[in-house]
This record gives C-alpha cells, structure tokens and sequence, in this order.
C-alpha cells in the first residue's frame, strides 16, 4: 500500500474527531518529530513539536505517547514534557503515570545482547555504530560501504544463529538485535489503548519498517507514514515538517474538534 497524501490526513482525522470521545495521539520519535541524523545522539526535539506536543498533553481529551526504538531514559530526556506516555526499546519499556514497566524476558536477555554488541565492535571495528540501549542494541551503517553492510549483516546472521534468545530486524541503514519475545511496538500501543476511554480515537505517527506493526493493527484509528516506501499506513506525510504542520494544527483544537 502506498498511503494517501496531503490534506487526506487532515481529513481523517476530522472525520474520526467528528464523532466524539478524544484522541490517543501516538508518535515516533526519529524521523518522525525529528529528522533523521548520521550521528543516533544528535536528534533533538524541534521547539514547535515540543510545544505542540505539549499542548495536547494539557488538553482534556487527549492523550499523548511516544513510542521509540531509543531506550526510555534516552527518550525521555530527549522529550522532557511530564504527564505523557513513553514506550522505549519498541515497547520493551513503557512508562505512563502508572510508573514504568519492562518486559520481564527482555530483561533476562540484556547482558547476552551486550556480549553480542562486544562481537560486532571487535570484528567490524569503527566501520559501523553500536548504540547500546539496555534491553536492544542497533547497530548503524549509515556511513559504512555496501561491502561492510553486507558484512555485518552477515556477522549477525550468523551470531543470533548461535545464540538463543536473540533476534535482528531490520531498520533504515541498520540492524536492531533484541530478544527473541513476540513484542512489538503495535503491542505497545495497544496497552496504551488499554488505558483509554472508549470511544476515543487512536492515531499513530511513524517512518520506519519497525512502525509497521502498529499500522498492521490499528483498523479503526488514523494511521500516518512519514516519507517514501511501501507501508501498511492508510495515509502519508512527506516529511517532518509536514509532521510538525499536523501536530500544530490539532494542538490548536483541530477545527474546533478538541476544543475543551
């Protein structure tokens, strides 16, 4: 599927708004509220989406979440707005006003996953990134050659083979080592759905494959794809600026849909 563009956004969302209840906005966070950097520690939150952001998390009928593949601490200093939802590590991790949680089998598996990391940097050396983040690791090639992503993709092939418990998937210009456990970042949002009035809407903002599995599931909300490639979203955004034009919108009352 390739997702409809430009004012359909607008449009879905205020015809799912039209029909009462409020809004579950979720979002990721790279290449979504922030462009896509080389360097995985220079992303910031742009001053407009954290404004807007948090004036949806002040209104009455919204609630915000931010669901990422960073870590939770990471994520969380990288927004710095209170009275929101954070899921880091894809949803490993999930913190709400109920405190934070993790899932019990990823946390068994964090010291395999670093041994792994330990592999990776002493075999490819500086040709690719390890960004270690507890429960998961990425490892980056943005910058590398073909010849050395093939390489590493081959490494890890070969190691999560030999080891159990131990998965890879695949991001943009990276690999993602995790536990071998059926959680996703659509189960993530799902939880958070758990803890949302009916009938309210959810709507799911994200750019990279690892989003997918929230769009796969999310029938009945607003689900957005930022940027180009085939996705499962119903509708698409450009950009992150595009991304920020949205997130303005609604935080001023979405044509009067969200007014208190």
């Amino acid at each position: 599927m390739q997702g409809r563009t430009g004012h359909d956004v607008y449009d879905a969302f205020e015809c799912a708004l039209s029909r009462g209840g409020g809004l579950l906005f979720c979002t990721d966070f790279d290449g979504t509220l922030s462009p896509i950097e080389t360097d995985p520690d220079a992303p910031t939150l742009p001053t407009e989406n954290e404004r807007a952001l948090r004036l949806l998390g002040e209104r009455e009928r919204v609630r915000v979440g931010v669901v990422s593949g960073r870590a939770l601490s990471d994520l969380r200093d990288r927004i710095g707005i209170d009275g929101i939802a954070y899921a880091g590590n894809h949803g490993l991790e999930l913190e709400t006003g109920d405190g934070r949680v993790a899932h019990p089998i990823a946390e068994r598996r964090e010291g395999e996953i670093d041994r792994l990391c330990d592999v990776v940097e002493s075999v490819m050396g500086d040709r690719v990134l390890v960004e270690r983040k507890g429960l998961t690791a990425t490892v980056h090639y943005r910058e590398a050659s073909e010849e050395t992503a093939r390489s590493v993709r081959r490494l890890l092939r070969h190691e999560t083979d030999e080891r159990e418990g131990i998965r890879t998937a695949s991001g943009k210009q990276s690999v993602e080592l995790r536990p071998a456990v059926e959680w996703e970042k659509g189960q993530a949002v799902s939880l958070l759905q758990d803890r949302t009035p009916d009938p309210w809407t959810t709507a799911y903002l994200g750019d990279d494959t690892t989003d997918e599995s929230v769009f796969r599931t999310l029938d009945e909300g607003v689900s957005v794809h930022v940027g180009d490639g085939e996705t499962a979203a119903e509708h698409r955004l450009p950009d992150t600026e595009a991304v920020t034009a949205l997130l303005e919108w609604l935080a001023n009352g979405a044509s009067g849909h969200l007014t208190d």
